[in-house]
């Protein structure tokens, strides 16, 4: 059985790498001379990003605030 530390640990773990993929993001958005295509790919990687960061940071809270 998973305890509620381990549990808010590695919903926390999930959380970080998720933020740090999405500041990867960002950075690669300020690259100079990136195509348009590129651009395109990178938000639409960020936006799929950021909704499963609000559906994960929601389940973390939950779990915090349990």
């Amino acid at each position: 059985m998973i305890t509620k530390d381990k549990l808010t640990e590695t919903l926390l773990s999930e959380l970080k790498e998720e933020c740090l993929i999405i500041l990867s993001l960002l950075n690669q958005l300020e690259t100079p001379g990136i195509s348009e295509m590129q651009e395109d790919e990178i938000l639409g990687e960020l936006s799929a990003r950021l909704v499963h960061l609000e559906t994960h940071a929601r389940e973390t809270q939950g779990q915090i605030d349990s």
